[in-house]
Order: structure tokens, then C-alpha cells, then sequence
């Protein structure tokens, strides 16, 4: 009767709502409610039961069903208490709770249940950010790694961790870059889709834009970028899921293209009251291996042989003859600077993370607060962030509200230094320091006789004020409530919000080594450079999501409906001022003037969206499976007439182990089997795209009116990049294997780019949707359990992915674009391969003319022609696909194991099946500048005589370019610097101990752990290549302390 009058009260309710739903809400609890009124009329027992977690805190929302027929139950109230009726003491009832072991109990021994969490490494649960799904019903391809999986590999940052552990994520190593402190990593997901970037924002280091070719980032359930993911503490982190396929990532419709990762951070768990400290020391150690350079007599031999000190005029052979023997005298006297060495450190970090639980069953707040200071290798590179969070959950009945806040501060530097590639290319015969060890501001002066010039040296502007500063103070704050008025229903809403605030400044003193040319009256007046920048972000969205489970008898489904509604923008100002009297006026008002031909320069974004959402999931006896989504969204970025998209995912599977026939192979634990389809879209791409955008005449007035001036056409037409996906897979697991294989066709339409058109329109090109490009690959994931008892386990796993990446349609439209790069190609001065695109070959492709070697005789380089013919002449025209960059297999293994407390874990990566251009032979061997640095293999490699058979040219001559300059002619792209790439990495090393619970006890606390730490520890590649040319890598290792009182 109880449970009738509910539903009265839910009619009353409804009726204030409108007669037609008050007259469907009787209908529906007629049909469904009378019977079982009637049948429970027949049950006379009362049962009353508390419900607890492993904590002994109570469970609200725990489904409680009467195991006789399925067909009636309750669940539990805030306080975890359950009543219900039933015919005899001996009824069996089943207490279920989503990522909790199903319990089924007669009714005489209900008064208490404790339920216990399910096995989490079996990977139970998949958290989509929108709501939580049984693994063993999830028909989508996902991965989902826990806390301790990530921090066990390391504890630099989550993308480095999730990096090491699952390859579909490629994060390829940033060779300019290096292990820059400062620097955001490249991220892709199942190949390349999109096309690059457009560089005019690059310049800003407030770039908000996301990548073309990024996943989507969704911390807590919002979205949020990598920035913030990258900045984040790790002890933060309760679990990270990636969706792969449509139907695990199609809920987040058109920004679901590149896969999803999904970040959940710590949720506030029992009533118990706990502070956890975790703190580590790190030290990051420059890696120099990849460099061979000459030292002073090496360098001075290569400038002999190549003619450096020889003339036919007599008075100057006299001079040059006078330079090399005083250099040599120099090196005599054991002068061998090691340039590389300057303006590197170990770099020395550290992190501290305080967390403190408090609260009881009702009401739970965690406060977090870390501090990270990461110290790079180049000297004065640091990044230091400060954040802290507050997360607030009140639970009262059927209703829980929880809110969180969070605050980062950050600060940057990079060195004052300069780049790392001006000390690689310094003579090692020119000096850094005098004899006291003061930094000279000439690596070589002016000799009396004038044999030589003054030589800048780049460690000189480290102590005169250079200073490269930016920092970024960002707030979130996310709100849920959640409310569940019956088994089964729940009702979500969520309101976020975020600002973040960003400022960088770049000061160049007036001695600064760039305005040594500065010599005239008017360029020592444009001596000094400060660029200051300003930019803002904001973000606000909102959404309601209803979703319904139940299960009647032998059936279960699973629905969700939802809204969603947010907006975004952005806005980055920078200006460059020039002229500064001294090194001391370090702020932009001191300038003279903006720099010559500049003007403050901006950019800015707004858009708004909007989306509904549909899921339904069923399963028959959890052995066969269904799932559909659909998601209808618009969006301010694309043309009027496209806004709205409609993305799909259609999934299903079928759980073999639960078959009938099968439950007596006891060695067969799941085998699950699944596919999946759908449309899914991309718009990782600028506001602007659309519409038509206007450039003021600023320099020009007319009665007080400034002019402006069409700058780029509208396409109204402009729609979303879309992605269909196509997967089929299975997850096996036997005895202590587990096993899990994917295959997908993913396919991308409509890709955003430049569109040549006919000049007579007053514009080159416009934006439009071309072309159709195809990513196809599969993954293959193993781990094997080899040993497990109560003192420990060892355990074994590997992973091996493959794509093929390759350009179906669109090489038509970009023919213009093609035609540009040959016509670039064709400039003597190009000696970096082009890229273009032509159906039938992959994004990536590495473009290069045949080469068949140095001809002994000459010396120069013997290029093939597309006849087969052979000629000395380079011609763009004979460019052909001689590689592609993009690795056909990566993949990584290791072992992970564990003895009373004393753990260790091993990881390391590979890659094979691709190419790369070998640039360290073109810039440093053949492209050289003779009166600077050279790689060692100038010495020994290089054709020097008739006769000799070399792998490098001789040295190249110059030639007059269009404006009448006269430059050295360089290497051009060819063949012979294009080689196979195959590199091993052993990625990360970790070594802990657990201390016993006896031993720290008796010093109030619940756990301590000790940890050590080293990644990126070695590599082994098949090319020989100079890695970090601005930045250098750098080896991590770090020691980790962790208490909980």
C-alpha cells in the first residue's frame, strides 16, 4: 500500500502539471502497479535491512529485487535502508549497485549487507563522462586505466603516463623541442584526419585553439583542455577512460571525432576522516647522445680541407694564414670549449600535494592543495604551478548535490639563454669564458690585423636582462545534483563554468647578440624588443541528462536523454615595441616605438552550441547485446545553412561466456564479442571559418570615418568535418590472459581547408569542405598473469597498434595547393621536403627526388629522372613518394610486479614501418655554414677528391637569387636522406615499497610508500639524428614519498 500511495503522490504532483500527463501517468500505474499491488497483498513478511559499502558507510540508490520473479523491489534511501515484503523468510533477495559485486541472500539473512567492489583491473566500469556503464554490456572499443596504473609508470604529468602505457594515444617526440618544461605536446588517436594547423596563431603563446588532430579532453564531465590536463596533479586522478570507436565516443557528438579521454578525478568515499601527503624530488638530466660534433681540431682540419684559409690574393692568404695558426695555437693550449654544455643544468623540481577528507555520511569535502616546479635542463627554463581544489558532496535521501572548485596558477619560463641550436653551431675553438670564468661578450674579437670579425656569444645575453616570462591563473567550478525518485531513474544536472586570464612578456635587451648588426644611426635607435601579450578565455555550459535502468526478468535496458548548451570564446592581443635606451627598462612603456612595419595584432573566437542527446542500451541475459546513440548538435562555427549535425552510433555484442552451453568451461572467463558503426565530427578549428571578415584602413581617415575592406569570403555552406567509424573486436580473458583485439575503417568528409579560387573574385582562396581521407588499423592489447598469492603477483603485458593512413579523394581539389608546393620545391633555396597530397598515398607522405649517390668523379649528386634517366640537374618535376613519416606499428610491453610490498614496473616502446628525412645530414653534413660548427661526419664522409666514393657531396657553390643576393646553394630533398625508422625506448622504470601496516600503525597512519622513478632512460634507433635542435631531451628521475594519516 505503501508503495501505492507514492505513486498517488506522484499523480497529484504531475496533475499541477497539466490534465493530458495526469491522465497518461494513471494509465501507466494502473497497467503496471495494480498487479503487483495484488501480489504483494499475498506477502505478509515484512523485511527491513541496512545496506553498507566496504567502508561500512551506508549505500543509497542500491537496487533491491525480490529474486523470485524480478518483477517488484525498492532500493535504498539516503541512509541505506530498505524495506520490503515478501511471502516466506526462506525468498531469496538480490542486492545489486553499478561497479559492486551482485549479492543474493535469503530474506531471513537481509538485516545486513555488506557489499564489496568489484574487481576494477578487470576494467568493470566504463566512465563515458556522461554516465557509467557495465564493461560487460558495453558494446564500444575503451580503455579505462586506473590511479595506480598511471602513477606506476611515472609522475611527471597524466600525458606522460598515458604515453607509456597505451600506444593508440601518439605522442610522437617533439625534435625542435625537446623535453621543453614549457612546451604542449602533439596528440593523435587512430591516424591523421585533418589537416595542419594554420600558423597565424602560432606566434601567440595564449593559443587557445585546439589541434586539428587532438582527442577531446573531458575532465569531471566537462571539457577542458590540455593545457590543464597537462598541469594537473596526478594524485587527482581516480581513473581515465579513452573512447575509441562511434559507439563508445558518438555521445559527444561533433567534437567526438578524434576519440574522447575521459578524466575522473577523486570522488569523496565513506565518512572516515583522512590526510594524505604525497611529495617527490625530481632531476631532469640533459641527453647529449644524439650529438656528434667536431671538436677545435677536427673543426679546424674540415676548414683547411674545404679552402677556408687559402687565397689567391696574397695579402689575404697572409690573413688567413695568421687566423688559423692563431686558432690552432688556441687549441694547442687545450682551448676545446664545449659549447653544448653552457647552457645546460640538472634541472632540480619538486612537488607536494596535501589532501584532507572530512565529513560524514551526509556531507563530504575534500581539500587538495599541490605545488609543482618543474625545472628544465636549459638554465632558466622552469614552469610552477600552484592549485587548489575544493570538492563539497551533500547527500540527503534520494537527492545528492556535489561541487567542484578548482584554482591553477602557473608560471613559465623559458631560458634567458636562448635557443640550444646557437650553442651547437659554435666553434669549438672560440672561448666562453675568460680566465676568472667570466661569461666574454665576444666568443672571438676583432685581432689587430683585422684577420678576424667579432663573434656574438649567446651566453652573454643570459646576464644582461633577457627575460621570456608568461603565466596563466585559470578558475573552474563544475555543479552537479543528482536526483533519483524511483529504482532505476536518475536525473542529472551539471553546470560549469571556467575563466582563465593569460600574460607573457619577451624582453630582448639592446645588447641582445640579435642587434649586433644594428651598426647605423637609425638601427641602434631600433635596438631592444619587447612583445607583450594579453589574452582571456571563458567558458560556460550546462546540461540535464535522464537515464533509466532497469531489468525485466531476462531483459535489461539502459536509456539516457539529455540537453546540453554551452559557449565558448577567447580573445589574445599582442604588441611589439622596439627601441629601448639600456638593458635596465624592462617594460614596454620605456620603448621608442612599435617595431618597424607591425601593429598591435589579435586574435578571437565565440562559439556557441547546442545538442540533444539519445542512448539506448539492451541486453538479453547479459549475453546479447544492442546500443544505439544519437546526437543532434549546432554550432556557431560553420556556414547558416549547415549549423545543425547529426552524429549516430549503432553497436552491438554478444557475450559468449555467458552462453548456456559454456558455463562449464570453467577456463573460459569472458569472451565477449562486438562491433560497432556510426558518424561522428570534428570542429577543432577557428571561429572566422564561415563568415566574411573585414580589415580596417587604419591609416587612412576621411572626415573622420575609417574605411574597411573585405578580407575573407563568407561559405555559408561550410559545414562539420565528419568521421565514420567502423570497429569490429572481442575481449577474451583465460585463466590468467587477458586479451582484447580491434579492428577499424575510419573514414573523414568534408575536411576543413583553403579551397583555390579564380583571382577575379579579389580573393586566392576560400574555405570550404574537400576530400575524403581513410585511417585503417587494428590493436592488439595482452597481459598474462604468470603469478598471484598473497604475498604478491607478477604480471606481463603488450601492446601492438597499426594504421594505415591513406587519401582517398582530393587530390583534384588541392591541385592549385600541389602546384604552389612544387613551384617551392623547385626554389634553390628549399632543402626541406614539401608536403602535398595525391589520392592513393597517406597524409604524411615524404616527397623527394631519386637519387643514385655522389658521382665519384665530380662530386655532385646524380638525380633520376621519372624516365629512368639520369641527370646532375635537380628538377621538382621528378619529386616522388619516397616515404611516409606516420609509424605502421608502434606498440610497448613490460612487466609489472610485486612481493610483500617491494614492487617493480618496466615499459618499454617501439616503432617501425615508416620514414624520416634525415635533416641532421642535410644541415649539419651537407648544408653547412663552413665558418660554424659541423657534425663529425663533414670529416670522414665527405667527397673531397677524384675518385672518392662518399655518401655526401662535395661542397655546394652559391647562386644569385631573384632579388640579386648572392646564397649558398643547399641540398634539396632527395632520396638519399630519406631513411627507414626504427627505434626502441626503454620508457620508464619504477621501483617502490610498500611499508607494512605494523611498522606505521603505532604512528597514526593508514599507509606509506616510497617510490623511485626514471623515464625516458634510453633509445635505440635505426637513424642517426640530432633530437631537441631548440631544446634538448632530457632523462627524469625522481624519488616519491606518500603517508596517509
Amino acid at each position: 500500500m505503501d508503495f501505492f500511495a507514492n505513486v498517488l503522490k506522484s499523480v497529484r504532483y504531475v496533475n499541477r502539471g497539466g490534465k493530458y500527463l495526469l491522465v497518461m501517468v494513471m494509465a501507466l500505474s494502473m497497467q503496471m502497479f495494480f498487479p503487483l499491488l495484488a501480489e504483494a497483498q499475498q506477502r505478509s513478511i515484512r523485511v527491513n535491512g541496512i545496506v553498507l559499502d566496504e567502508k561500512g558507510d551506508p549505500m543509497a540508490g542500491v537496487a533491491v529485487v525480490y529474486a523470485n520473479d524480478r518483477t517488484s523491489g525498492t532500493i535504498t534511501n539516503g541512509r541505506g535502508t530498505y524495506a520490503l515484503f515478501v511471502t516466506s523468510v526462506k525468498d531469496s533477495l538480490e542486492f545489486s549497485f553499478l561497479g559492486y559485486e551482485k549479492q543474493i541472500v535469503a530474506a531471513r539473512d537481509a538485516a545486513l549487507i555488506r557489499m564489496q567492489p568489484e574487481d576494477l583491473n578487470l576494467e568493470e566500469v566504463v566512465v563515458t563522462g556522461i554516465f557509467t556503464r557495465k564493461a560487460e554490456s558495453f558494446t564500444g572499443a575503451s580503455t579505462t586505466l586506473g590511479k595506480e596504473e598511471l602513477v606506476r609508470v611515472g609522475n611527471q604529468n597524466v600525458l606522460e603516463s598515458l604515453k607509456n602505457l597505451d600506444p593508440t594515444i601518439y605522442m610522437p617526440d617533439n625534435l625542435t623541442m625537446g623535453s621543453d618544461p614549457n612546451s604542449t605536446p602533439t596528440l593523435s588517436m587512430r591516424g591523421t584526419s585533418s589537416f595542419p594547423a594554420d600558423e597565424s596563431a602560432a606566434s601567440f603563446k595564449s593559443n587557445y585553439q585546439n589541434q586539428p588532430n587532438q582527442p577531446l579532453f573531458i575532465l569531471d564531465g566537462f571539457e577542458t583542455s590540455i593545457e590543464t590536463v597537462m598541469d594537473m596533479d596526478m594524485n587527482r586522478v581516480e581513473s581515465l577512460t579513452i573512447l575509441k570507436d562511434a559507439a563508445a565516443k558518438a555521445l559527444y557528438g561533433t567534437k567526438a571525432a578524434n576519440g574522447v579521454i575521459v578524466i575522473e578525478t577523486k570522488r569523496l568515499r565513506g565518512n572516515e576522516q583522512r590526510v594524505t601527503y604525497t611529495g617527490s624530488l625530481s632531476l631532469e638530466m640533459p641527453d647529449l647522445t644524439s650529438y656528434d660534433l667536431c671538436n677545435a681540431f677536427e673543426k679546424l682540419e674540415v676548414e683547411r680541407l674545404e679552402g677556408v684559409y687559402t687565397s689567391y690574393n696574397p695579402t689575404e692568404l697572409d690573413r688567413l694564414t695568421n687566423l688559423y695558426n692563431s686558432r690552432k695555437k688556441l687549441a694547442l693550449e687545450g682551448l676545446d670549449t664545449y659549447w653544448l654544455s653552457k647552457p645546460l643544468r640538472t634541472g632540480v623540481g619538486q612537488k607536494h600535494n596535501v589532501s584532507v577528507e572530512l565529513g560524514n555520511e551526509s556531507l563530504r569535502v575534500m581539500l587538495d592543495a599541490s605545488y609543482n616546479q618543474t625545472s628544465g635542463v636549459m638554465k632558466g627554463s622552469d614552469r610552477t604551478n600552484f592549485q587548489g581544489n575544493v570538492n563539497v558532496s551533500y547527500r540527503t535521501k534520494n537527492l545528492t548535490f556535489r561541487n567542484i572548485m578548482s584554482v591553477i596558477s602557473n608560471k613559465s619560463e623559458d631560458s634567458p639563454w636562448g635557443t640550444f641550436g646557437d650553442y651547437v653551431k659554435m666553434n669549438p675553438f672560440w672561448q666562453a669564458t675568460d680566465a676568472e670564468g667570466n661569461i666574454l661578450r665576444w666568443a672571438e674579437g676583432q685581432m689587430s690585423d683585422g684577420s678576424s670579425q667579432k663573434i656574438a656569444n649567446p651566453m652573454y645575453d643570459s646576464v644582461i636582462g633577457t627575460s621570456f616570462t608568461s603565466n596563466y591563473l585559470k578558475f573552474t567550478n563544475n555543479f552537479y545534483a543528482e536526483w533519483t525518485p524511483m529504482e532505476g531513474l536518475k536525473t542529472t544536472a551539471r553546470v560549469g563554468v571556467s575563466q582563465q586570464n593569460n600574460n607573457a612578456d619577451s624582453f630582448y635587451p639592446s645588447t641582445h647578440s640579435m642587434f649586433v648588426s644594428y651598426t647605423s644611426d637609425e638601427l641602434i635607435n631600433r635596438r631592444g624588443k619587447y612583445i607583450l601579450e594579453n589574452g582571456t578565455s571563458s567558458q560556460v555550459s550546462a546540461d540535464l541528462n535522464v537515464n533509466y535502468n532497469k531489468t525485466f526478468g531476462k531483459h535489461s535496458i539502459f536509456t539516457n536523454v539529455g540537453a546540453f548548451i554551452s559557449e565558448s570564446k577567447y580573445q589574445t592581443y599582442q604588441h611589439t615595441a622596439e627601441g629601448f635606451p639600456n638593458n635596465n627598462l624592462a617594460d614596454i612603456t620605456f620603448a621608442r616605438q612599435y617595431a618597424e612595419g607591425t601593429t598591435p595584432v589579435g586574435i578571437s573566437s565565440l562559439n556557441r552550441e547546442v545538442s540533444f542527446l539519445g542512448s539506448l542500451s539492451y541486453d538479453y541475459e547479459n549475453r546479447y547485446l544492442a546500443e544505439a546513440t544519437y546526437r543532434a548538435s549546432a554550432s556557431s562555427l560553420y556556414g547558416k545553412d549547415n549549423r545543425w549535425a547529426s552524429n549516430y552510433s549503432i553497436g552491438a555484442g554478444w557475450n559468449l561466456h555467458n552462453e548456456h552451453f559454456m558455463k562449464d568451461v570453467e577456463w573460459l572467463k569472458q569472451f565477449k564479442v562486438r562491433g560497432s558503426f556510426g558518424l561522428t565530427g570534428n570542429n577543432n578549428f577557428n571561429t572566422n571559418s564561415a563568415i566574411a571578415t573585414f580589415k580596417y584602413y587604419t591609416g587612412v581617415n576621411y572626415q573622420g570615418q575609417t574605411g574597411a575592406y573585405l578580407a575573407q569570403l563568407a561559405n555559408s555552406q561550410l559545414r562539420w568535418e565528419q568521421k565514420l567509424d567502423r570497429n569490429i573486436g572481442f575481449d577474451m580473458r583465460i585463466f590468467g590472459l587477458g586479451l582484447s583485439f580491434d579492428y577499424y575503417v575510419s573514414d573523414t568528409e568534408n575536411m576543413l581547408t583553403d579551397l583555390t579560387i579564380p583571382t577575379s573574385t579579389g580573393f586566392s582562396t576560400v574555405k570550404d569542405n574537400l576530400g575524403k581521407v581513410r585511417n585503417t588499423g587494428y590493436e592488439i592489447k595482452a597481459n598474462y598473469t604468470l603469478w598471484q598469492n598473497k604475498n604478491g603477483f607478477f604480471n606481463v603485458y603488450g601492446t601492438l597498434v597499426h594504421n594505415k593512413n591513406k587519401i582517398v579523394r582530393l587530390s583534384d581539389s588541392m591541385k592549385a595547393y600541389n602546384d604552389a608546393m612544387l613551384k617551392t620545391a623547385a626554389n634553390k633555396g628549399t632543402s626541406t621536403p614539401v608536403l602535398m597530397y595525391q589520392d592513393g598515398l597517406s597524409m604524411n607522405t615524404i616527397w623527394a627526388v631519386p637519387s643514385a649517390g655522389i658521382d665519384p668523379m665530380t662530386g655532385n649528386e646524380i638525380y633520376i629522372k621519372k624516365d629512368g634517366t639520369q641527370t646532375y640537374t635537380y628538377d621538382s618535376a621528378d619529386l616522388v613518394a619516397a616515404g611516409d613519416s606516420d609509424p605502421k606499428y608502434r606498440g610497448n610491453f613490460g612487466f609489472t610486479g610485486e612481493y610483500k610490498g617491494i614492487g617493480v614496473s618496466a615499459v618499454f616502446s617501439f616503432l617501425t614501418g615508416c620514414e624520416m628525412y634525415n635533416y641532421t645530414l642535410v644541415d649539419r653534413v651537407e648544408n653547412i655554414d663552413i665558418n660554424y660548427n659541423v657534425d663529425r661526419r663533414v670529416l670522414l664522409g665527405r667527397w673531397q677528391n677524384p675518385g672518392d666514393i662518399t655518401q655526401f657531396k662535395r661542397l655546394s657553390g652559391q647562386f644569385q637569387d631573384e632579388d640579386g643576393t648572392y646564397k649558398n646553394e643547399v641540398t634539396r630533398a632527395t632520396t638519399r636522406f630519406v631513411q627507414d625508422r626504427k627505434e626502441l625506448s626503454f620508457s620508464s622504470l619504477s621501483v617502490y615499497y610498500e611499508m607494512p601496516k605494523k611498522l606505521i600503525q603505532p604512528m597514526k597512519m593508514e599507509r606509506m610508500r616510497l617510490q623511485f622513478y626514471m623515464n625516458d632512460i634510453a633509445q635505440w634507433s635505426s637513424i642517426k639524428i640530432e633530437r631537441g635542435l631548440n631544446y634538448p631531451f632530457a632523462r627524469n628521475m625522481s624519488f616519491s614519498l606518500t603517508a596517509t594519516f
